[in-house]
């Protein structure tokens, strides 16, 4: 349900920043587009969390091993 629920905000954001703009667009080329930018953003989004995870297991290990070397 969560899922669904941030899939239909991006998708409402992107399609009224796109119609709303200074400039604007008409609905149906804005419809159109946010139907092909909300994957990408969804994407890019998981992305930088899966970036940031394995950066912060990394930082732990390397933590773990310099507690580890200065217990010794």
């Amino acid at each position: 349900m969560k899922n669904a629920l941030i899939v239909v905000l991006t998708y409402a954001c992107v399609v009224l920043i796109m119609r709303y703009r200074r400039d604007g667009m008409d609905w149906g080329p804005a419809l159109l587009i946010g139907l092909l930018v909300t994957p990408l953003a969804l994407l890019l989004s998981w992305g930088r969390d899966r970036l940031i995870g394995k950066a912060q297991r990394a930082g732990e290990r390397a933590r773990a091993r310099r507690r580890g070397e200065a217990a010794e």
